[in-house]
């Protein structure tokens, strides 16, 4: 009895212990929904900082490739070019813009990557519409 008690504590503690907490928040990465923008990465000249957006801009990528919002108004259909690459295009192909892009939890950064650059680097961030 007296080895009971212990070898029942040893025996709780590493179940207790083996047991993994599970994520119970689901983080949506998929491109295809509705992105507000939160904010821009500029450079005056020195060194680049991040502004906080003060309009309502939106993207909206759609299942079939069509894009909307008020973000990116010139262009009307996308494609993921690569893992790392979106093309916008204009509704009759004319015009394609390149944008690096990178989906960090409920976080999409998009960064112009030709045939448009910005010279001194430049980013924007939009944040998943639930």
């Amino acid at each position: 009895m007296k080895y009971l008690i212990p070898a029942l504590l040893v025996a709780i503690i590493i179940q207790t212990s083996a047991c993994k907490k599970s994520n119970t928040s689901v983080v949506n990465t998929s491109l295809t929904g509705q992105w507000k923008l939160s904010r821009s990465l500029i450079s005056s000249g020195g060194p680049q900082y991040w502004v906080k957006a003060t309009n309502t801009s939106y993207v909206l990528f759609n299942d079939d490739g069509a894009l909307g919002g008020t973000a990116f108004t010139d262009y009307k259909l996308y494609t993921i070019k690569d893992s790392v690459t979106l093309t916008f295009t204009t509704a009759d192909k004319a015009k394609y813009q390149n944008f690096r892009y990178k989906i960090k939890g409920d976080s999409l950064t998009m960064s112009p990557n030709g045939p448009i650059f910005c010279i001194e680097g430049c980013a924007i961030q939009f944040v998943k519409v639930p």
